[in-house]
């Protein structure tokens, strides 16, 4: 039973490691730059979100920019067994990504502001029936960056910019437990399977609920913004990561199996024997299953948000059309390994292996100015997958990803304006598993997989801008 409570506690950081799009980064974090792809480094939009896309971007801004609103993001997908051909469909929400700007163009040259946005989280809901629900049934990670931000023209072409990253995550799992995955340690010692007592593979017996949370000042982003002529740009921004010393909870309820044992089982140790007809529920609280072996207590670990870094070009092929092609990277080897630290003696540390690697994103979008009025966008991405083979499970089966996009700015009054925008994601179909077996190395992972992950989305972008 003690595996049973490093298992679970285990899995409350292993969350954040498997959620979200390519490891668990959020992207859509502007409804303008979001039109057009994510494009924008090298052609921050004008509202205050190069916080964000490009801190440089502030430099040489006139008046007041506040832009506020967020994304709407509806996963879709499911998950088709290998032996019973069943698909069990993900119960995604349509979650929401916040963002907010303000910046403010406190000399021709400097540029000041401030933002709050979510760069890393996201969330998988499965059905109860399925049985990826024992490695995880409802999974959160909710990461927040408020970012204060200055930007200075050293030159007439180049522009500098910087920020400081005040970061505040949370995450939280829902798991079930199997009883048949457990033993008793019985004196002798003797170690006492539950499947002696004729229990079968997923069987409920209680409920994990797992919470971790931290707010820090970690890390700087930093801008680079130089305008070769009047037709092309060149950018390029650096997010550093953001380490995290995350603590939190982890609580567990008893989930009534119903089940009556058969036939009497002899306990070894001199221990009465459990009687034909008694109750399994009845027998797991005269062991103390629920308060010695799987008492509330406290976790920690430290996970860090990889670093970021994008290039990218903008060309004006004519005033009123640009085109813009961005390149990022983004450090996610740096999740090899994540220590686990227990606040019971009994519970020994753990370390769970991620084994994600580094990825690339490719953007390309355009910006059409139909008229002083109405501007629309459009764009194509590509991304490569952070998971490899042996990670994909119901905590987000990732995988490479192609995206097209869309949106339209439209000026309402002089001072007023309002962006929307559509993103549609489809994923290659990934093979993957609904068991993750703790502290496993790649070798004893591969060969596990027993079915296939089939993933898309949709995305609505929406915000409100105000400039005085």
């Amino acid at each position: 039973m003690r595996a049973c409570v490093r298992y679970a506690l285990l899995l409350v950081t292993a969350a954040p490691t498997l959620l979200g799009a390519q490891g668990f980064s959020i992207y859509e974090l502007g409804t303008c730059s979001m039109g057009r792809a994510g494009t924008g480094v090298a052609a921050p939009c004008p509202d205050g979100s190069g916080i964000f896309f490009n801190p440089a971007g502030l430099a040489g801004l006139k008046g007041w920019h506040v832009s506020a609103g967020g994304t709407l993001i509806k996963a879709t997908g499911d998950y088709t067994s290998d032996a019973t051909v069943a698909k069990t469909s993900l119960d995604n929400p349509w979650i929401p990504v916040p963002q907010a700007y303000l910046a403010f163009g406190a000399t021709p040259k400097l540029g000041i502001g401030i933002g709050l946005f979510a760069p890393y989280g996201l969330e998988t809901r499965w059905p109860l029936s399925f049985d990826g629900r024992f490695t995880g049934y409802d999974n959160i990670i909710r990461t927040i960056y408020i970012q204060p931000t200055a930007a200075y023209q050293m030159t007439p072409w180049l522009s500098l910019g910087a920020g400081l990253d005040i970061v505040d995550g949370k995450v939280e799992l829902n798991q079930r437990l199997d009883l048949a995955d457990q033993a008793l340690t019985l004196p002798g010692p003797t170690v006492l399977p539950f499947t002696a007592f004729g229990i079968a593979p997923g069987t409920d017996f209680a409920n994990a609920h797992l919470e971790a949370s931290k707010t820090k000042v970690t890390g700087a982003h930093f801008g680079a913004l130089a305008k070769v002529n009047d037709r092309l740009a060149i950018g390029a921004r650096y997010l550093m990561r953001a380490k995290l010393d995350y603590t939190g909870t982890a609580t567990f309820r008893p989930v009534a199996t119903g089940i009556i044992i058969p036939t009497q089982i002899t306990l070894p140790g001199g221990l009465p024997p459990i009687p034909a007809g008694a109750s399994l529920d009845a027998v797991l609280t005269q062991f103390g299953v629920f308060t010695t072996l799987l008492p509330n207590q406290a976790v920690s670990t430290t996970i860090e948000n990889p670093e970021q870094f994008v290039f990218g070009l903008s060309y004006k092929l004519r005033t009123d059309l640009t085109v813009l092609a961005d390149y990022q990277f983004t450090r996610w080897s740096r999740f090899s390994q994540l220590p686990i630290n227990f606040s019971n003696p009994g519970t020994p540390s753990q370390v769970l292996n991620a084994y994600y690697s580094n990825t690339s994103d490719f953007r390309l979008g355009a910006e059409w100015v139909r008229n002083e009025k109405l501007t629309l966008r459009g764009g194509y991405l590509y991304n490569t997958a952070a998971a490899p083979s042996e990670t994909v499970t119901p905590l987000l089966p990732e995988g490479a990803r192609n995206e097209l996009t869309g949106g339209a700015g439209i000026k309402l009054t002089q001072r007023w304006a309002v962006d929307f925008a559509y993103q549609f994601i489809k994923q290659n179909d990934r093979r993957g598993r609904t068991r993750d077996p703790s502290g496993a190395t790649v070798s004893q992972l591969q060969g596990l997989n027993n079915g296939v992950y089939s993933f898309s989305a949709h995305l609505l972008g929406l915000s409100l801008a105000y400039t005085f």
